[in-house]
């Protein structure tokens, strides 16, 4: 074997022996893909009968969202486990997709044979794999890439990295001479223990180190294997990304998160120093000064072919937002707002806040929560804010796009060209497609896919019995009440526990708690867009 086939041999030997659960990542979505592309000027295919492409897809998991979603679709993942993709093959048929095809493939081997594809997704791999592999991504990106098609590579990249790189030096060094990955991973734990804390005062980067190290120490197994202790881990700065993707004749659009380019996004002082040394510099050039600015490690690119270029905006175009349906993901937090009066308070999934005094925007956060997961349109967002305001036409689409631009700008707005397809009908509740199969199965066997919504995000659903038991209640056929009576009998009856430990076996009069307990679990399973 040559070298490059021996790395391949290894890298699908490790993925083999530790594999992980593959789920759903939203910024990878081909919807989010084609929604960000827009506000960018470039036009892609529509998500019905788009062709996708997944380069290292694992088991799949982040593939059956939109192969779900969209059985017109035609949805190839490739990746070098046989174990993950044979996983993968046999959930597909579990949940009857003709429309995924899963191959044990190495990337070297994709040819023109495989076609065109609108949509390109490569997550997780690229730093990863050896310069032949890398080289053969981007190749794929260019040569398979139907002429209006969007690509999506995520990368380590430096200066965030470099800390990260101590890290993964220090594990692979006390974890060398381990023979089975559950003894190195035992040896790399030691050494994150050392790093968090046993570090000198001494130590000028004592603070970073021990920080990202305890970081580290609350992510999983599979996460801290594949990422520190795999042979290859090769981050790089932003331009040298760009510099690799022109000379592959491909072009940069915009991270798969815009508002993480917005030097004001970071601060007073970032931005106006950043605005002072990047005046005459081109946009590549100030999204680098950025990454230095901000410590960024991982990047998660939209590519183009290079003909597009001059079609690329220099900036997002908020008026684009008016074609889109909208939503937000915010809590609220009340306790903030009862000791500040007259401010509302909310925060992200990714804890960021939001404090505002505008009646507009409150009503419009306030509409888009009551109607998770699903979205409105911008027009419905519009007379929400013409409404409160008193404002209508220009002035009140002028509003409406300033309040988008905030609720993106602090990561919580999520936004589609096309609708999702969630309805609200609470009457008969219903699991979105495929939900319901693969809970099931889920409770049947440990399964390498992770649970998922119509945005395309990964959802932590309980595993406790009376949630899975509801779960196979829900295909639309009963009303919330035949639900609550089939929910009943079960807890009285012994067949399933109550969560909260009450001893409900032979009980009478348990409507009320089966009623609680039902509210409780719908819920939860609408916040996380698992309800139709």
């Amino acid at each position: 074997m040559t070298e490059p086939d021996l790395l391949n041999q290894a890298i699908s030997d490790a993925y083999d022996e530790t594999p992980y659960t593959s789920n759903a990542l939203a910024q990878t979505a081909p919807g989010h893909l084609r929604a960000v592309a827009h506000l960018y000027g470039l036009d892609s295919a529509p998500l019905a009968t788009a062709r996708v492409l997944e380069l290292g897809c694992a088991a799949g998991g982040n593939l059956i969202p939109f192969a779900v979603a969209n059985p017109d679709a035609q949805v190839i993942g490739i990746d070098l486990s046989p174990e993950q993709i044979n996983a993968g093959r046999e959930i597909a048929q579990r949940l009857g997709l003709r429309n995924l095809d899963l191959r044990a493939l190495s990337i070297t081997d994709i040819d023109d044979s495989l076609g065109k594809f609108d949509y390109i997704i490569c997550h997780g791999v690229f730093s990863w794999v050896p310069p032949v592999v890398r080289e053969a991504i981007l190749r794929v990106c260019r040569d398979n890439l139907a002429p209006q098609g969007l690509a999506f590579i995520s990368y380590n990249v430096y200066p965030g990295w470099k800390t990260s790189d101590i890290l993964r030096d220090a594990m692979q060094l006390n974890s060398f001479s381990a023979t089975t990955p559950a003894e190195k991973l035992k040896k790399a734990k030691e050494m994150l223990g050392l790093l968090q804390h046993g570090l000198s005062p001494n130590n000028l980067m004592r603070e970073a180190i021990s920080k990202a190290a305890h970081t580290l120490s609350q992510q999983p197994d599979h996460y801290l294997f594949h990422e520190y202790l795999e042979m290859i881990n090769s981050p790089c700065y932003f331009l040298e990304f760009i510099a690799s993707i022109q000379q592959a004749g491909l072009a940069y659009v915009s991270d798969a998160q815009p508002e993480g380019s917005f030097p004001s996004n970071y601060g007073q002082a970032t931005a106006a120093a950043l605005a002072t040394m990047s005046a005459d510099a081109d946009r590549v050039m100030r999204e680098q000064y950025l990454d230095f600015a901000v410590g960024r490690q991982f990047r998660q690119s939209i590519l183009v072919h290079a003909e597009r270029a001059d079609q690329i905006r220099e900036k997002p175009e908020a008026s684009h937002f008016s074609s889109m349906f909208v939503s937000v993901q915010l809590q609220s937090e009340a306790e903030r707002d009862r000791a500040n009066p007259g401010h509302r308070h909310f925060r992200t999934p990714a804890n960021t806040g939001l404090a505002t005094q505008d009646p507009s925007l409150i009503a419009l956060i306030e509409t888009l929560q009551e109607q998770w997961p699903n979205a409105i349109s911008f027009e419905q967002a519009q007379t929400i804010v013409g409404t409160k305001s008193a404002q209508s036409g220009t002035a009140a689409e002028h509003a409406t796009l300033l309040h988008l631009i905030t609720l993106m700008n602090c990561g919580a707005l999520r936004y589609r060209r096309e609708p999702l397809g969630y309805g609200n009908d609470s009457a008969r509740p219903r699991l979105i497609p495929g939900a319901r199969e693969l809970i099931i199965a889920a409770s049947e066997k440990t399964l390498q896919v992770g649970h998922y919504n119509l945005w395309h995000q990964w959802v932590n659903l309980s595993t406790e019995p009376a949630t899975r038991h509801v779960a196979t209640l829900l295909d639309g056929s009963l009303t919330q009440a035949e639900v609550r009576t089939q929910l009943r009998d079960a807890l009285t009856s012994g067949r399933i526990p109550h969560p909260d430990g009450l001893a409900l076996k032979g009980a009478r009069n348990v409507d009320p708690v089966a009623q609680e307990l039902l509210v409780r679990i719908l819920d939860a399973m609408r916040s996380g867009g698992l309800l139709m």
